[in-house]
């Protein structure tokens, strides 16, 4: 029970130590493309720091077979490189008991995954999503600046902006109004207007900028046909950018998933969410034989090897998922194929740890000896 107890201790302080660091990582990452999208307009400045939140439980899900993965390497790892792990097998720490004690472990580990994957993330989603869509237009924009949306479709400028962010003065948006890459007539719409603000009408996806007192220019450049409207009032259509297929799967409850599980699209999502957890439980079960170090061998020498496994197991983990969501080569068999080959790893691994333990290296002084 000591030896249950100090060893669950050491891999949940590496795992705390790893998950936190990779996490600072991957949210410094974030927090760096989040402030380029504010500075060039595409979001709110106020949002940064929540979006930012939005994605720490989604991160975490990632992390946490990866930080548990490599806790187990640490941890393990110090314990045979300072002999402590052969002096607990010469007390009674057989394999199989190691097994279980890091399968408890690993079940804790999966089982947060799997809350975080199946019920909290798609909420969260459900919110970022909500939240990116009510955000005020208006405060996208920087006075003063032209900036550049859809594409290079459409510039807008605005000379000043309230303070709440309701209004702004001096409005110019010029749009291009090609219908067609054949269609050269009357490309461009150059509106300019004293004032302006941000509609959502009742039954419309999309936003709209209602300029007041002002003109609509419509022509060619370079040519003197061209139309000058005045008005009192006009709305510009702004349509929501789409999202991506996996960000529109990930706001989709499990519930539904399952319930359209014959959709290729579900399925994909579905076994993506499955297949975490499950790694979890993989991972550490593999962990176990890649731990084993000998006494005067380098005690961090097997991680390199043991990223270099993660990384191909979670690249085969994306490659699986797209053939699904294509319904190409080994797409029917889903993802599980990929795990089925990494639990096949972690057994033949652990059915030959105690040859190794037992046997020295071919080429060592003791070999020779022999």
């Amino acid at each position: 029970m000591i030896i249950s107890r100090y060893l669950i201790k050491e891999v949940m302080a590496a795992l705390s130590a790893v998950t936190v660091i990779l996490l600072l990582i991957f949210l410094s990452n974030q927090l760096v493309r989040y402030l380029s999208y504010a500075a060039t307009g595409k979001i709110a400045a106020n949002l940064v720091m929540q979006l930012l939140g939005f994605e720490i439980p989604y991160l975490l899900a990632l992390l946490l077979p990866l930080g548990l993965y490599l806790g187990i390497m640490l941890a393990y790892g110090r314990l045979y490189a300072d002999s402590e792990m052969p002096v607990m097998n010469a007390s009674g720490l057989g394999i199989k008991r190691l097994i279980v004690i890091t399968s408890v472990m690993a079940v804790i580990v999966a089982s947060v995954v799997t809350i975080l994957m199946l019920w909290v993330n798609p909420m969260i989603a459900q919110q970022k999503e909500k939240r990116l869509s009510q955000d005020n237009l208006l405060s996208t924009l920087r006075p003063g600046r032209f900036q550049v949306m859809s594409g290079g479709r459409r510039v807008i400028y605005v000379e000043n902006i309230t303070r709440d962010r309701k209004q702004a003065t001096n409005l110019f948006i010029a749009e291009e109004n090609k219908k067609s890459a054949e269609d050269t007539s009357n490309p461009w719409v150059v509106v300019s207007a004293a004032k302006g603000y941000q509609a959502k009408y009742p039954n419309d996806q999309d936003d709209f900028i209602v300029s007041t007192d002002g003109y609509r220019y419509e022509g060619t450049p370079g040519l003197n046909a061209f139309k000058i409207i005045g008005f009192k009032k006009y709305a510009v259509r702004v349509p929501q950018p789409p999202l991506n297929a996996h960000e529109e799967q990930e706001a989709v409850p499990t519930l539904k998933l399952f319930q359209d599980y014959q959709n290729a699209a579900s399925k994909a999502e579905l076994q993506w969410r499955l297949a975490l957890p499950i790694s979890a439980l993989l991972l550490a079960l593999l962990a176990i034989p890649l731990s084993q170090v000998r006494p005067r061998q380098g005690r961090y020498s097997h991680i390199l090897p043991a990223i270099l496994l993660y990384i191909v197991y979670v690249n085969l983990l994306f490659i699986a998922r797209n053939w699904l969501e294509q319904n190409i080569a080994l797409g029917g068999l889903g993802i599980w194929w990929v795990h089925g080959l990494l639990l096949a790893l972690a057994l033949l691994l652990l059915f030959t740890q105690r040859y190794f333990q037992l046997r020295p290296f071919p080429f060592s002084k003791a070999a020779r000896a022999s």
